[in-house]
């Protein structure tokens, strides 16, 4: 197979210097086993992209003609998004066909597809193996000649000997290149049984330039797959002396693919044919009996419902045309509970719901009466009627008598029942031969249905026993969804009521920090949920004193809240009766120890902030120590005796407080918490404690109550990491400036 370039040339040793009077013809051709078999052009090669040079291609008729596998592959990338348009075109016009026609067509598919691919698929690896193998060898060839390092003492005599022997014994070998440092051509051989000469008698700069185009790569574009070049470095140590450039052929193994893929091709086709005369056997033994049972379906869509198919043999056909029969009876039972879901996706209350279900059941089943009971989310085991009475009945059933129910899916008479089931339906208005159906949501016995039956009650249809479950199973899922729908209602209501309550609650708390005369303030209080039992507050006692509280109701939510209210109302109006702290929480324990429930306690820390005399008076009723902070960072934490409030009358309580007076100097500052900064907790429930908050202020120093502030929080939600917030939170920072 030969590859032709028709161009003018005029070689130099320097330099080639094209010229268009002069014409050379050479060519890569194809390598018979005999070597001796007439050289036959395959495609010419264009060096139309080197500057300034015309250059014309003359293609004579034996190279089209020995180029058909070339020009068929080009003809095929040329049409293949024709043929992907039209493909799917042809294939949705396929979808017209009838059924034994697109079996055939599908069987045909199928096998042709899969034996195109085994055959292509070993052909083109034990190819792409073998080309492997030659490039492998050239790599050999090529790190041989670049490793007898005779460039050093200028042997380019050598080289050239040596590949003038190697050449004849290695027959995919074109041409052998070897370029010095500068990239200068210093020994070159070309294979004459693999290159098409002019003449044998060339001179040797001419095959010196033959040799530098083949090696560039200057073959047309269909050609450049059946010549490959390996470039080796000739080196010493770590210096470049020159290279060796091998070109080889792969035009046999290339060849050798065009003909495996027409041979597989031509096996595939006799292939097609006998798998198809198979096919259609198979479509017609097929499609016979499915082709009546399409003339039955077609007949009920036009109206006659009573349309049936023969059964014939014990297939899985045969089996469908029974099933077929069967859906044909069921058609009725179909529209009753597609009306029936119409009807309750138009209904959302749960009495509207239920006396859609009580009325199609009993039109479905003939039932005279039906009755519904569901499961109650408040006592375990109850199940209390649907119905508009103000006083429904209740059944109570143990585990065994609801396992049994859920179990029997197509439901039991109640004379069939256990005892334990035949007691516990004793209030149910129902006869011994009335059926109970359970309902099922997620296998989990969301209630069940209680409906008498006409005619001989000894008699149980079990096709009607089937459609009464399927109902009933729809009715399950409707009723659940009414209720969960009024559950939703209510707890929107109540997430309203709280989101105003947890206004209320904001507003209870100062909306802005108190001034006096020395010192500064900033104070936070998150609840863990909408509504919480933190409360802090300031009491402007004179011009220059300052009440200051922070509190913790025992318990969460709603009822923590209501006592954090009326704890508010005592505070502010017992801190300006009684300037002692002490005297103020005594108050406020007695009146609330004889208004509150007895299990509910506040822990208190209630201290005055003198700023003339620069001292903080507090008590501590069972609360969180203060937190002194000096100077440099210094904590110390403070914590005087006393018990909650609310736990005891009085005595007990007023022996056991307290009163302790802190004086704070310039650049200090007090800083009071609520346990849920303390008890904060991380993912591994492992609290932030005391420690660590000392750590933090001790680390960060004294700052402006915003930067106190600030940083703490910082520091919880790193510890805590993303983890919920389980409790209230609330601080309340002073800094003396």
């Amino acid at each position: 197979m030969l590859v032709s370039i028709f161009d003018g040339y005029n070689f130099s040793f320097s330099g080639i210097r094209l010229d268009s009077n002069s014409k050379i013809v050479y060519a890569l051709q194809r390598a018979k086993s005999s070597r001796k078999q007439a050289q036959v052009p395959r495609i010419p090669t264009s060096l139309n992209h080197l500057a300034a040079m015309p250059s014309a291609f003359n293609l004579r008729d034996e190279k089209l003609r020995t180029s058909k596998v070339r020009h068929v592959t080009f003809n095929l990338r040329k049409e293949h998004l024709h043929f992907n348009r039209s493909l799917f075109k042809k294939l949705r016009h396929a979808l017209n066909f009838s059924l034994r026609t697109k079996l055939i067509l599908l069987t045909t598919f199928i096998v042709t597809a899969t034996m195109a691919y085994v055959m292509y698929v070993s052909t083109i690896r034990e190819l792409h193996e073998r080309g492997d193998a030659v490039e492998s060898q050239m790599g050999r060839i090529a790190r041989n000649i670049a490793s007898m390092q005779l460039v050093e003492n200028q042997s380019w005599k050598t080289y050239q000997n040596y590949i003038t022997q190697l050449m004849p014994i290695n027959e995919d070998i074109v041409y052998i290149a070897i370029y010095d440092e500068r990239n200068w051509l210093r020994a070159h051989t070309l294979n004459p049984a693999l290159v098409e000469l002019p003449s044998n008698d060339l001179p040797e700069r001419t095959r010196a330039k033959i040799v530098q185009r083949l090696d560039k790569g200057l073959v047309a574009a269909e050609s450049r797959d059946d010549l490959k070049t390996l470039r080796v470095n000739i080196q010493s140590g770590d210096r470049v002396l020159g290279s060796v450039h091998v070109g080889f052929s792969l035009v046999e193994i290339n060849d050798e693919q065009s003909a495996r893929l027409w041979r597989n091709l031509g096996m595939a086709l006799v292939l097609m044919c006998f798998f198809n005369v198979i096919a259609v056997a198979l479509s017609r033994r097929l499609s016979r009996p499915l082709e009546r049972l399409s003339g039955a379906m077609n007949a009920i869509a036009k109206g006659d419902p009573e349309r049936k198919v023969a059964v014939e043999g014990k297939d899985e056909i045969a089996q469908l045309a029974r099933n077929f029969n069967q859906m044909v009876e069921g058609l009725r039972e179909r529209k009753l509970i597609e009306q029936m879901g119409r009807e309750m996706s138009a209904a959302f209350e749960l009495g509207q719901v239920a006396e859609i279900v009580r009325s199609s059941l009993a039109k479905a089943i003939r039932a005279p009466h039906v009755q519904l009971y569901v499961r109650s989310n408040r006592e375990t085991g109850t199940f209390y009627e649907i119905t508009d009475s103000t006083q429904p009945s209740r059944v109570a059933l143990d585990k065994g008598s609801i396992d049994f129910v859920r179990k029997d899916v197509n439901g039991f008479s109640i004379e069939k029942a256990p005892g334990s089931i035949q007691d516990a339906l004793v209030g149910v208005e129902a006869s011994a031969s009335d059926i109970v159906l359970p309902m099922l949501v997620k296998k989990r016995l969301f209630g069940f249905v209680v409906f008498g039956r006409e005619g001989n009650p000894g008699d149980v249809d079990e096709r009607k026993s089937v459609f009464a479950a399927t109902l009933a199973g729809q009715a399950a899922i409707a009723l659940e969804n009414a209720l969960l729908s009024n559950e939703v209602r209510k707890k929107e209501k109540l997430q309203r009521e709280l989101d105003i309550a947890h206004e209320v609650q904001q507003k209870l708390l100062p909306e802005t920090m108190p001034r006096l005369d020395g010192f500064q303030f900033d104070a936070i209080c998150l609840p863990a949920h909408d509504i919480g039992g933190d409360y802090f507050d300031f009491f402007a006692i004179d011009t220059h004193k300052l009440g200051v509280v922070v509190a913790d109701v025992s318990g969460k939510g709603t009822s923590a809240a209501f006592y954090m209210a009326e704890l508010k109302g005592m505070m502010s109006s017992l801190a300006f009766l009684h300037e002692s702290p002490k005297k103020v929480l005594c108050e406020v324990n007695r009146q609330l120890h004889s208004n509150a429930d007895r299990t509910v306690f506040a822990t208190i820390l209630y201290g005055v902030l003198d700023s003339k005399k620069r001292t903080f008076t507090f008590v501590r009723a069972g609360h969180d120590p203060l937190l002194h902070i000096r100077e440099g960072g210094k904590c110390l934490a403070i914590t005087p005796s006393g018990i909650g409030v609310g736990l005891e009358s009085g005595k007990l309580f007023r022996g056991s407080l307290q009163e302790h007076q802190v004086r704070i100097k310039k650049g200090e500052a007090l800083l009071l918490y609520t346990d849920g900064i303390t008890e904060s907790m991380n993912g591994a429930r492992e609290e932030f404690g005391e420690a660590r908050l000392l750590a933090t202020i001790a680390q960060n120093g004294c700052r402006e109550p915003r930067a106190m502030r600030d940083y703490v929080l910082q520091a919880l939600s790193a510890f805590s990491d993303g983890a919920r917030q389980h409790d209230d939170l609330t601080m309340v920072a002073i800094c003396c400036s």
